[in-house]
């Protein structure tokens, strides 16, 4: 088992247990929607200096992805379980046991010390796990942005969220360097770009709804096929519907299925 922080992301143990998936698995999948980040760039991301840029936004965000799942948790919306480490009961945690000032500790290694839950310095003695139904559920549930006022505009243009936009722009270009020139004008197009344009935006389960791929799927064309890359709304994964369409029209011009 990993012992560094954030390394079992890297990682990626099979950890079974029926009708639950780690918390490890879970919150890979919430930073993979929300922040747009692959799971193993988080022992990079959070090993990096701060710099008061690019890794201290990403930091940032995943901190808030880790509040916004914490607080399912303490509502009781989604259960989380424990397990000892190497193997025993599993147990239900109740969510008080969720009432901390800091759950960062809690996910970046995804275990916690049952006896003494309040303190993160105690060893760890469990695995947490979270009910994969309710997860996936209320993953599937998060709902796409709606029309922004003024206030909500200034909010979402803040210096921290356009330094995202350019962890995104620098993954589009790493992926588009070693192929031909061919434009994609929409996969590094601005959040403020987006949104003045007036294009839908849409949330990482309408666009598996709308060609029918599922996640892993989208993430891997993303690096291979020349798939939009996501914009980052509010901490939030989100494509521009005409950039996907564009990219499905491609693919049918050219022959090619884009759903294989």
């Amino acid at each position: 088992m990993p012992t560094r922080p954030w390394a079992a992301y890297a990682v990626q143990e099979p950890i079974v247990s029926a009708g639950r998936c780690s918390l490890i698995e879970a919150f890979g999948d919430l930073v993979r929607c929300q922040a747009g980040f692959q799971p193993h760039e988080l022992p990079e991301i959070f090993e990096a200096p701060t710099d008061e840029g690019e890794n201290d936004v990403c930091r940032r965000l995943v901190q808030l992805d880790a509040a916004f799942l914490t607080k399912q948790f303490v509502l009781g919306k989604i259960a989380t379980f424990a397990r000892p480490i190497g193997g025993g009961e599993t147990v239900a945690i109740p969510p008080e046991h969720w009432e901390i000032d800091d759950p960062l500790p809690r996910f970046a290694t995804g275990t916690y010390n049952a006896a003494d839950w309040a303190n993160v310095q105690a060893p760890q003695s469990h695995r947490i796990f979270v009910d994969t139904a309710r997860f996936e559920e209320w993953l599937a549930g998060l709902k796409p942005p709606g029309p922004l006022n003024d206030r909500e505009l200034d909010e979402a243009l803040d210096p921290q969220l356009r330094a995202s936009q350019a962890v995104a722009a620098r993954r589009v270009k790493a992926v588009l360097e070693p192929q031909t020139k061919r434009a994609e004008p929409d996969a590094a197009l601005s959040l403020s770009q987006s949104l003045t344009a007036g294009d839908e935006l849409l949330t990482l389960p309408q666009v598996e709804a709308l060609i029918k791929l599922k996640r892993s799927s989208i993430y891997a064309k993303i690096e291979s096929d020349g798939f939009p890359q996501n914009i980052l709304l509010g901490g939030r994964a989100v494509w521009k519907k005409s950039a996907v369409l564009a990219w499905v029209e491609e693919k049918a011009a050219r022959g090619r299925k884009p759903i294989d």
